[in-house]
């Protein structure tokens, strides 16, 4: 394990994003690599997602019946059923943009020091395709 420290996690998130924030980013570290600028953004993003969420979960857990009436009197799903789909979605989509694919990690030579993902992504497309 190398000696690379976790990124500090934003002020403005949550608490839902604050742990989705310090989950991915120890992991990272644990596995050696550091987070672009870009990267950081995008979790950034996905973690105040997440704050989102948890917000409308919290409404969600307060409300005896997920069905209300529409405009015309018919019975609907409640309107933040469908934000809390997207809002997974979306942290689903965000997530997946880091690319933190950690097997990856595991096959490339050791090096010294922390390398960007970044560095990894490059070093799977130069040595995809050859030999087994």
């Amino acid at each position: 394990m190398t000696d690379v420290k976790p990124p500090r996690c934003p002020s403005s998130l949550a608490k839902a994003g604050r742990t989705l924030w310090r989950t991915i980013t120890q992991q990272v570290a644990d596995d050696g690599l550091m987070l672009d600028a870009r990267e950081l953004e995008v979790l950034r993003q996905a973690c105040a997602t997440a704050d989102d969420l948890a917000r409308i979960e919290q409404v969600l857990g307060s409300v005896d019946n997920l069905v209300v009436k529409g405009s015309q009197g018919q019975p609907v799903s409640h309107p933040m059923l469908s934000e809390a789909r997207a809002c997974r979605s979306q942290i689903a989509s965000l997530v997946a943009r880091l690319d933190l694919d950690v097997s990856a990690a595991a096959v490339l030579p050791k090096v010294k020091g922390p390398r960007s993902v970044q560095a990894r992504r490059a070093a799977n497309v130069r040595w995809q395709g050859r030999g087994a």
